[in-house]
Formats: structure tokens, C-alpha cells, sequence
């Protein structure tokens, strides 16, 4: 009886110990939570993600199942689906090469000194089928001078629907300066009713890099004093647009579809955050087309690529196998970045194989927590994509994306360029990419079918 009670007294007390240990331990990660970052990959349960069988066109927003009559040409996304969950437990670790990839990207962004002329060191880069070299030492010295160097002249942009001005900086070198309207964390409902997002300019710009596609402007971050900076330099009608809020701070309100004084760009602690973005050299881009999966902009009316999910055989007709490869890619781009705005697409002059030049990217990261499955199309009809393209996407995922996009915008002097939401929908959305590349290989019975 003595040796049973002994032996019950020691199992309660081991098990008063190991409580009392699990609840100090409790109290010990709660204490110190705030100073753990959450990974990238994972998302907190707050975080309501819109993407699974939803597709989202002007402000309707339509559920899979109840408007498959409807936009019968993306009837491929339940073949996405389908596959996704595969898809995510298969790449879901990321590749011990990252580290060594972003090293060599950042290695261009840290090392300064390389060129005094950085403006013909640019230009120099700028060929058909690439704006920047894969390796590119000097592009640190290019993206100080687009953020720094004085401001000699100041002209409003009659191009376009938003609001942009033109700057000329010391050296004689021409850029667009697109303000900031509105915050990191501020989710837009509408994706294109709405203003450019300046962060998503250089977001493309380090995206495209990554993704080994370089054809997106050289373009970085600068706040600039309107007071300061422009005014001293600035043509009389740009003058004209600059005016006083009742706060005191400088605003200007531009020339352009949709720009109106009560809708002003306007400097917050007396200077203006926005995007400088490199103007192409003359005559770099000789054209640019009707892009074959372009939207309508009309309510309740949809384009042929919505209602016809054989819709690629019909481009196929009229486009260069190679082009096709080409919009693909764009659309690989558009997809992780959101941009929904791709209406048209640019050619650069000089090569028959030039790539599609990635401009006008500001209509981006508008809501980390949307998906626009809609951009995926050309993928799903057309079930083919670069080899290369496949690959670099494969690498890139568990993680990988995040981590590289995170690391690179560090070196922008407006960082953080994204939220950590932002960065986390980058590996979200790289899995529906490779989802639908494996339906597509599905549907088309192997990988020889659908990788080029």
C-alpha cells in the first residue's frame, strides 16, 4: 500500500512539474511573440483569401460555379483547383539556392563606384530583348542617379490616363515621376477604377529581374520637394497645378484623363513620395498592339477570350508561336503582381524576337488578399508556356519568391516598397501558376505538349 501511494504521489507530482513547466513555457513565447516575424509563406487566420472559384470583373463579383454559363472560356480554372492542393505539398520548401540567387541579384544592387555616366551605361543596356543585363554591375550607380540627381527641369505629361510628370535630371536624362496615392497597407476593392500605384512600378522593375525576364524600365523610389525641387524648374502650366491644401502642404493635380485638383497628388513632411521611372531611349518601342486577352472596360459586356475557352486556337491564327510565348510570360508577370491593366503590349524596335517590354505596371498590388484569376487565361487556353519560364517558377516557389522580392526592395530608399501581406501573396499566387501549368499537362497528356 506504501510503495502504490509512493508511486502515485511521484506520477502527480511529475505531472504538477511538467504542467507548471508548460504553462512558464506558454507565458515565455507569449511574452516574447511580438518580437517573431511570422513567415512569409504562412498566413495568420485573420487573412481571408479571394482567389478559389471566384473571378472578380469591374465591380461585380462573380462565384465560379454561378457564372460558369457565363465566361465559359475560364472553365479550365476548376482543373486549377483541382490540382492546387497537390501542388502545394509538393512545393512547399524552398530551395537551398535561394541564397545564393538573391546574393548575386543584390550583388549589382550594393556596389556602387562601377560607372561616372550612369545615364550611358543605361542606355547601353537597353538592347531588344532585355533593358538590363543579367549580370549588371552599375545598376547601384544608375538607381542612386535616378534618386538623387538634381532636378533641371519639370513639365507636366499630356500621355495617358493618370497623373505623372515629366522630370529632366542633371546629365540630360529624361524620367516619368509618378506620385504616391495611396498607403502601403491600403487595400483597393476596385482594381482599375482606381490611381497608379507607384510601389508597383518598382516592384515590376525588381520582378522582372528575378524572374530573368528584365524587360520592365529601370525604376526606384524618391521623395522630391515640390517647393524645393519642382517649382524652381517646372513649366508655368505645371505651376499651374500646384497649389496649397488646407494642411499647408504643397499639391499638384496635372494634365490628364483623370486628373482633377480635388483628386491631388500632395507631399506629406514637405516632401512627395512617388516612382521614377527611366524613359526608354527614342524610338525603342515601334509598336504597340491590341493585346489579344485585353478586357472591354464595359459592364455586363465580355470580351471573346471570356466566352470562348478555345479562344487561343483563334490567336494562334494571327500570332507568331514565339509572341504567344511572349504574352504568356507577360501574363505569368501580370499574375504575381496583379496587374490587371494589360490593354495593349509593347514591341521593342530592332528584333523579330523582341520580348514584350513590361510598361505601365502601376495598375498592381492594389489588395494582397485578391486574386485575379481572370489573368491566368492565356495560360489555361493556351496550355503552353517556356520551359525556362516553368522552371524559374518551380525554383522560385516554397517560399523562394517572397524571400527574394523582400531582400531586393530593401536597397529602394522608399522601403518597405510592400506589406509582408504583399510579399506572402507573391509565393500564394507562384502555386496557382504552377497548378494550372499541371492540369494543362494533364489535359494535354505530358509535358512535351505544353512546355516549349
Amino acid at each position: 500500500m506504501k510503495a502504490g501511494r509512493r508511486k502515485a504521489m511521484w506520477r502527480t507530482l511529475c505531472f504538477t512539474v511538467i504542467l507548471a513547466l508548460a504553462i512558464f513555457l506558454r507565458k515565455i513565447v507569449s511574452t516574447l511573440s511580438f518580437r517573431i516575424s511570422m513567415p512569409l509563406t504562412r498566413l495568420t487566420d485573420s487573412e481571408k483569401v479571394l482567389s478559389e472559384g471566384e473571378f472578380y470583373v469591374l465591380k461585380n463579383v462573380f462565384n465560379y460555379k454561378e457564372s460558369q454559363q457565363e465566361r465559359t472560356g475560364l472553365r479550365m480554372l476548376s482543373a486549377l483547383y483541382e490540382h492546387l492542393p497537390a501542388v502545394r505539398a509538393k512545393y512547399s520548401i524552398m530551395s537551398p539556392q535561394i541564397p545564393k540567387f538573391i546574393a548575386e541579384l543584390e550583388e549589382d544592387l550594393k556596389e556602387k563606384g562601377i560607372t561616372k555616366n550612369p545615364w550611358k551605361l543605361a542606355r547601353k543596356w537597353a538592347k531588344p530583348t532585355s533593358l538590363t543585363p543579367a549580370s549588371a554591375p552599375g545598376l547601384a550607380d544608375v538607381l542612386a542617379a535616378l534618386s538623387t540627381a538634381n532636378i533641371t527641369a519639370a513639365d507636366l505629361s499630356d500621355k495617358g490616363s493618370q497623373l505623372k510628370i515629366i522630370l529632366e535630371l542633371e546629365g540630360g536624362q529624361t524620367v516619368i515621376f509618378k506620385p504616391m496615392r495611396y498607403s502601403r497597407d491600403e487595400s483597393l476593392e476596385d482594381a482599375y477604377f482606381t490611381f497608379d500605384r507607384h510601389n508597383g512600378e518598382i516592384v515590376a522593375f525588381h520582378l522582372s529581374r528575378v524572374l530573368d525576364m528584365r524587360m520592365a524600365p529601370l525604376t526606384v523610389g524618391r521623395k522630391i520637394s515640390l517647393e524645393a525641387e519642382i517649382l524652381p524648374v517646372s513649366t508655368p502650366r505645371l505651376s499651374d497645378t500646384i497649389f496649397r491644401n488646407e494642411d499647408k502642404d504643397l499639391c499638384f493635380f496635372g494634365n490628364c484623363v483623370y486628373c482633377n485638383k480635388k483628386w491631388p497628388a500632395c507631399e506629406k513632411n514637405q516632401r512627395l513620395e512617388g516612382a521614377v521611372i527611366m524613359w526608354l531611349p527614342a524610338h525603342y518601342i515601334s509598336s504597340e498592339p491590341h493585346h489579344p486577352w485585353g478586357r472591354t472596360y464595359i459592364k455586363n459586356k465580355l470580351a471573346d477570350w471570356e466566352k470562348d475557352e478555345h479562344y487561343c486556337q483563334a490567336v494562334l491564327r494571327n500570332t507568331h508561336p514565339r509572341k504567344l510565348l511572349d504574352l504568356i510570360d507577360a501574363a505569368v508577370f501580370d499574375f504575381l503582381i496583379q496587374n490587371v491593366d494589360r490593354h495593349h503590349f509593347a514591341q521593342a524596335s530592332g528584333a523579330k524576337d523582341s520580348p514584350v517590354v513590361l510598361i505601365d505596371n502601376a495598375k498592381s498590388v492594389g489588395n494582397a488578399f485578391v486574386d485575379w484569376m481572370d489573368i491566368l487565361a492565356p495560360i489555361l487556353q493556351c496550355c503552353r508556356m517556356r520551359r525556362t519560364t516553368y522552371e524559374k517558377l518551380v525554383f522560385l516557389s516554397g517560399g523562394g519568391l517572397s524571400q527574394a522580392m523582400q531582400e531586393l526592395l530593401e536597397y529602394d530608399p522608399v522601403a518597405p516598397v510592400l506589406t509582408p501581406a504583399h510579399l506572402r501573396a507573391f509565393d500564394r499566387r507562384i502555386l496557382h501558376v504552377l497548378a494550372a501549368m499541371n492540369a494543362c499537362m494533364v489535359a494535354r497528356g505530358g509535358w512535351d505538349d505544353v512546355l516549349f
